[in-house]
């Protein structure tokens, strides 16, 4: 019930949703997110509907023939983890340069916060990325424009809601917080290709 509230939520509203995760995570413990989703089990939960949505649709898995390209896609157990890993490290690179941005040691406490508000704005984009696989998986029925063009919008939309995230919580200029965005997702997602590349090639 909680779920596609929360969805809506962060799709439309990042902003109000970095500061609302900001008051929530300054409760007790027993009363945080009382009338929503943790978030982190929100971004299990975006994930596992990815990949629900892959199995529905019978999509075939990538075929490796390296140890480690076998252990992360030859089961559903390997992709249901290799996905979750893959957002998770968006959300925690995005959250590490927050705390390098604000001069903070990296620990539990200080990590807690930026990591919350970049699973919940993870979600959407897990979702939109699986949509726009399932599209290029379906050439014929979905047309040849349509995963390019969800992806395109799923990357566009994350982006800015980093950016609405980062302007509530720290206030500034949206121009300088949407450069700060982008080269933190590029290099995360450089940092990603370059490790799935030396792992499994």
């Amino acid at each position: 019930m909680f779920y596609p509230r929360m969805f809506w939520r962060v799709l439309i509203h990042p902003g109000e949703v970095a500061l609302y995760t900001r008051r929530e995570l300054g409760k007790d413990l027993e009363h945080r997110f009382s009338d929503a989703i943790s978030p982190v089990l929100m971004l299990i939960l975006s994930v596992a509907i990815a990949h629900a949505l892959e199995m529905a649709l019978r999509m075939s898995s990538p075929r490796l023939s390296t140890p480690v390209g076998q252990l992360l896609f030859s089961s559903e157990q390997g992709l249901l983890l290799t996905r979750s890993a893959v957002f998770c490290v968006y959300a925690l690179g995005a959250a590490l340069g927050t705390l390098r941005r604000q001069r903070l040691p990296v620990n539990r406490e200080t990590l807690r916060e930026p990591f919350s508000i970049q699973a919940f704005i993870a979600c959407p984009f897990v979702v939109a990325l699986a949509l726009a696989q399932a599209a290029a998986a379906s050439p014929m029925q979905a047309g040849p424009f349509t995963a390019p063009a969800i992806g395109v919008l799923a990357v566009a939309w994350y982006l800015w809601a980093r950016m609405r995230a980062f302007v509530a919580l720290n206030g500034g200029s949206a121009l300088r917080a949407l450069g700060s965005v982008v080269v933190s997702f590029l290099l995360t997602t450089i940092g990603l290709v370059g490790l799935f590349a030396a792992v499994i090639l």
